[in-house]
């Protein structure tokens, strides 16, 4: 893809989304990223500071639907070229439907699976048609074919996250546009652990390729960061 074009990365001030942020940035791209608290971003403010003008950092909390519903009126008229919506948050630590409160149950499924398309969707229009990409951090977790067990509240959220973006993807299909629902791997992040088996850097680099190599195809799939796919 050539320079100058623009990606949006809701999430990117920690982990999975600042890898991606400083790939990007890498490539000579545009990006907003956002953060929930981007006063306290020290690693992406430095990012920003060093950027010579290519990052924003808006905030944006993905728990609270009146940001949610607001945040495409913020871009003006600006067009998007690429779009990762990397929310997520594990869940009660019981991680179990037999203990599950509907506030906890509420609030998972509302981050993680909710407001992504709910953002998304109020995206849409601001998305290149034609060569525009939509992406999702899911997980394999979220694969009913693959489903093995444990952590079921997760793996319920993640499913519902990628039976939902399916439902985008046929809304959104005359618009030329492109979504795939994308397993970053086990990456040792604040949520994966110290034990994962996937460096921040080795799946941020893999998910900027697949976005990119996504571009134009007009469909809806289920990839990991190496561009494998995924069984639903």
């Amino acid at each position: 893809m050539a320079e100058h074009h623009l990606v949006l990365i809701v999430g990117g001030n920690r982990g999975i989304g600042l890898g991606v942020t400083r790939d990007f940035l890498a490539q000579g791209w545009d990006v907003i990223a956002t953060a929930r608290q981007p006063a306290k971003a020290g690693e992406l403010r430095a990012l920003e500071s060093s950027s010579g003008g290519r990052l924003t950092i808006p905030q944006l909390d993905m728990s609270d639907p009146e940001k949610v519903d607001g945040f495409a009126a913020t871009l003006g008229g600006k067009t998007i070229d690429a779009v990762l919506v990397n929310a997520g948050v594990s869940g009660p630590a019981h991680r179990s439907a037999s203990e599950v409160t509907p506030e906890e149950i509420g609030a998972l499924m509302f981050v993680n699976a909710i407001a992504p398309v709910r953002l998304a969707r109020s995206l849409a229009g601001h998305v290149r048609s034609g060569t525009g990409v939509i992406a999702f951090t899911s997980s394999v977790m979220g694969s009913v074919a693959d489903n093995s067990g444990g952590h079921e509240l997760y793996r319920a959220s993640k499913a519902a996250l990628n039976s939902l973006t399916r439902g985008l993807w046929g809304e959104l299909s005359g618009r030329k546009l492109t979504l795939v629902s994308l397993h970053p791997g086990w990456v040792r992040t604040d949520m994966g652990g110290k034990s994962a088996a996937v460096s921040v850097e080795d799946s941020a680099a893999g998910i900027v390729s697949v976005v990119q190599k996504q571009s134009g195809a007009h469909q809806h799939r289920f990839l990991d960061y190496t561009g494998k796919e995924i069984r639903w």
